[in-house]
């Protein structure tokens, strides 16, 4: 069963992420008419351009590389191209696609309420990555695997974000407010599943120890 949950999150993961990187065909060239870019027209130039290209184009390869160094985390034999590529995707991620991700958070949609979210996730995911960086370079390997989790949970709050925001579309409550839920719970509620997650692993494992050496 863990492995069907496992390979059914694969398969969603795959249709979300091609989902969202089918809707840049109303981008080449810029099409405001198109679901994200209604109403940016007047803003859509300079920084924000920039910031707008670089951060679709540099979100699906942090995704995709992330992903495979999670699947790779394990396997000595892919050790070699872990780190490399672990180093590849800590400088993309802090160089290019956070900074251009504050650019964007400052023109989000429905205002400063999900502008919020974006800002705070952005430096979230900054933290994470330094810290995951800093306990692989000191061989710390549970640590920075930990870290390194809550970074890919937060570089996927997009196809989170694309799942609710679907949703709320279907089920016709799409507002404002829903979006600002979604900006927020795109990625706190995973992050929040995880911990939890941890905890009860963290207590389990010390009433394991406990119980032996009673």
């Amino acid at each position: 069963m863990k492995r069907i949950a496992f390979w059914l999150l694969v398969m969603l993961f795959v249709k979300v992420l091609g989902s969202i990187v089918f809707e840049y065909r109303n981008y080449f060239p810029a099409n405001f008419e198109s679901n994200f870019l209604v109403g940016r027209e007047a803003f859509f130039s300079g920084s924000y351009r920039v910031a707008f290209y670089t951060h679709i184009l540099c979100g699906p390869i942090s995704l995709l590389v992330a992903a495979f160094l999670i699947f790779s985390g394990s396997r000595k034999a892919l050790s070699h191209w872990h780190r490399r590529l672990g180093k590849l995707l800590a400088s993309l991620v802090l160089l290019v696609l956070l900074p251009s991700g504050l650019v964007m958070a400052t023109r989000a949609l429905t205002g400063p309420v999900a502008g919020a979210a974006f800002f705070v996730q952005t430096f979230a995911t900054a933290l994470c990555v330094g810290f995951a960086s800093w306990y692989a370079s000191r061989r710390r390997f549970n640590q920075h695997r930990a870290w390194a989790t809550r970074t890919f949970i937060l570089l996927c709050s997009p196809l989170l974000l694309r799942l609710i925001t679907g949703a709320t579309v279907a089920f016709e409550l799409e507002s404002s407010w829903t979006y600002r839920f979604a900006a927020w719970g795109s990625w706190l509620i995973p992050l929040a599943v995880y911990e939890c997650r941890n905890s009860i692993l963290r207590r389990s494992i010390a009433r394991s120890i406990k119980g032996t050496l009673s």
